[in-house]
């Protein structure tokens, strides 16, 4: 009865080993695993200066002038920014 035991811890050692060497050639596991219930990826947020509302950095309207960057929601923001004595555009 033991030996039987024993065969089978064997059989199920070289099954795990086998599998393992087989994944590792498909590249199954190699880097990070995607995790599906995990937290959404946050976007970089700015502030409209001119409404104080904040905004994806992507969707927003930006402005350099001397070096700085200004984020705006909408092109009426930045108007009215720009006319109330912002910074002129570079």
């Amino acid at each position: 009865m033991i030996v039987r035991w024993l065969w089978l811890a064997l059989a199920l050692i070289a099954w795990w080993f086998v599998r393992s060497l087989l994944r590792r050639r498909s590249g199954y596991g190699a880097g990070p695993r995607p995790t599906m219930g995990g937290p959404p990826r946050r976007a970089e947020m700015v502030r409209d200066r001119e409404c104080n509302t904040y905004l994806p950095r992507e969707s927003a309207i930006a402005v350099e002038s001397d070096g700085e960057t200004h984020f705006f929601c909408s092109d009426a923001c930045r108007r009215s920014f720009l006319t109330r004595g912002g910074p002129a555009p570079g």
